[in-house]
């Protein structure tokens, strides 16, 4: 079946809704981190970071404004889901920030590109435009974690890190599906409710692969484990 105009385009205010919310959230989290930078270069360097992921924020809310009067009711759909995501985030020093820095929000950037085919040309493009100017965040995140993991205890406190920052992002993902009509809408193929419910499930592993690719770039999972799966 194919989908109506205005079918779609609700399920793109919806979707454009919630990665706008992240995408703010994700501004506020790094701009709280500036204050356990252990000096004044780092902490230029998060500033940066904040600035980098607010541009993104703007760029969303710019989009879904030009679709809906009602830009901050889109936003407050999915509000309480990245409320709590962000509340058990290991923001309370800086160790915890450059790990959510470097795996937390990258999940979140890999959310943005599998949704881009998705949308109609112009929001796929405003998506494509905030996923560049993250790249050069996200590889410097990786760089400053990668600073950090000088010892096996340190190794070791990452990957703990890491794993409950995975567990709760494809928690909140199918949460995220599950509440929302908007991936279904726009997943849908033939009509078929048994289609978007495989790209859902296709989307939440990709997010996997890309997850851990990161670990094995940092050298916290063997790149062996990856072929055996």
């Amino acid at each position: 079946m194919t989908l109506t105009d205005a079918e779609r385009r609700l399920a793109t205010v919806e979707l454009l809704g919630v990665l706008a919310y992240g995408q703010l959230r994700s501004f506020a989290a790094m701009a709280a981190a500036i204050r356990f930078a252990p000096d004044a270069r780092a902490a230029d360097r998060i500033a940066g970071f904040a600035a980098a992921e607010h541009a993104t924020y703007r760029l969303l809310h710019d989009r879904l404004a030009a679709l809906t009067d009602l830009p901050t009711a889109a936003m407050d759909r999915q509000k309480g889901l990245f409320d709590r995501y962000f509340a058990r985030a290991p923001l309370d020093d800086w160790f915890g920030a450059m790990v959510f820095f470097a795996f937390g929000i990258p999940l979140a950037r890999d959310f943005l590109r599998t949704v881009v085919p998705m949308l109609d040309a112009e929001s796929g493009d405003v998506v494509l435009r905030g996923l560049e100017d993250r790249a050069d965040v996200e590889a410097a995140a990786l760089a400053l974690l990668r600073s950090e993991l000088v010892d096996e205890d340190v190794r070791e406190r990452a990957r703990r890190l890491i794993a409950d920052l995975l567990g709760q992002a494809l928690a909140s993902f199918q949460q995220a599906a599950g509440d929302s009509d908007a991936l279904a809408v726009l997943l849908r193929v033939d009509g078929e409710d048994d289609d978007a419910a495989g790209e859902v499930r296709r989307l939440a592993m990709g997010l996997l692969t890309a997850h851990r690719g990161r670990l094995v770039e940092l050298g916290l999972e063997d790149p062996d484990d990856l072929t055996r799966d």
